[in-house]
């Protein structure tokens, strides 16, 4: 029990130097990821034409699974108000992509125009645009479109395949 005593109140040293090296192992790790990403875009680029040149099934299925589909939960909560009431409607939204680190890099760096542009659908909607599924399911083909749109113009990607509403509030 002494040993126990003794870790326990002996105060730790070097705990900043830990922190900096967790820190940089992070960093580094996350610059390998970037990189085997962007390796494997360039990989996909070819991977159609590897496919179709291929006479084995099997290996067309393994090129269409390397397609890695990515997830991103906008974190902003959208609010804007309803044209045709005093209400307004609060809505956040996640995407999906294939298009990998090009369109996940784009995605985080015009970050405030992909914000103004889902913003600049909402201020045109009413109540009829969110009042069933088939409402909703157009405003998250132009919620798309505009993220897409962003992504073309500020970056030269398009690639959002799919905008997923997370939450929706009208109150």
């Amino acid at each position: 029990m002494a040993a126990t005593e003794v870790a326990t109140t002996t105060p730790r040293k070097g705990g900043l130097g830990k922190a900096l090296v967790i820190a940089a192992a992070f960093a580094v790790g996350a610059a390998a990821a970037g990189g085997g990403a962007a390796y494997a875009v360039l990989q996909l680029g070819r991977a159609p034409a590897a496919a179709a040149s291929s006479s084995k099934p099997a290996e067309a299925a393994a090129a269409a699974a390397a397609a890695k589909l990515d997830y991103v939960e906008l974190d902003n909560a959208f609010t804007s108000n309803l044209v045709d009431t005093g209400r307004y409607l609060q809505l956040k939204i996640a995407v999906s992509t294939t298009g990998g680190a090009p369109v996940m890099a784009a995605l985080a760096k015009h970050r405030l125009a992909v914000v103004s542009a889902v913003l600049a659908v909402l201020s045109d909607l009413g109540e009829s645009d969110i009042a069933n599924r088939a409402a909703k399911d157009k405003l998250r083909r132009a919620v798309r479109n505009a993220i897409n749109e962003v992504l073309r113009h500020k970056a030269n990607v398009e690639g959002i395949d799919e905008v997923y509403i997370t939450s929706l509030v009208v109150q």
